[in-house]
């Protein structure tokens, strides 16, 4: 869910909404090189994730970008197997194939929540040790204008 200051950053910045289904919202800023990908729905089926990050992967032949910032703050179930595909998938071909190496991802405030993701993550560099994505640039943020700057 999209805060008064988010959206003013994203006017600021310059985003456009360039995809939008049931389950997200894409928007893209040309001037900064930046995509957001905002997650409307508190659960996503993993198809629908995945046909979500398909979309930004086609948008990124057109709208060529250096940051890609990932709004979850909807999510309030955690399901490791979209992570790992995620991470272990998506993430390492979308940096071979447009060099997109910093992300910025924003997730609910519920502590357990956050704490399933971090067990996530190291489930993940356990079992993925030589993953190209423990290489990139990944950060948690707070807020879009945060996730933007930083």
């Amino acid at each position: 869910m999209m805060t008064t200051d988010d959206e003013k950053a994203m006017q600021e910045y310059g985003f456009e909404l360039k995809y939008e289904d049931k389950v997200g919202k894409i928007y893209v800023s040309q001037r900064t090189q930046i995509f957001i990908c905002q997650i409307i729905q508190p659960y996503i089926p993993i198809e629908d994730f995945k046909n979500l990050l398909l979309q930004k992967g086609l948008l990124l032949k057109q709208y060529p970008c250096e940051k890609f910032i990932f709004d979850k703050r909807a999510i309030s179930v955690f399901h490791q197997p979209s992570m790992e595909w995620y991470y272990v998938v998506w993430k390492p071909k979308i940096y071979e194939k447009f060099g997109l190496r910093t992300h910025r991802k924003l997730f609910t405030k519920d502590l357990w929540f956050r704490k399933a993701i971090e067990a996530g993550r190291n489930e993940i560099k356990n079992k993925y040790p030589d993953s190209l994505c423990h290489q990139m640039d990944i950060q948690n943020t707070e807020t879009i204008r945060e996730a933007i700057e930083n």
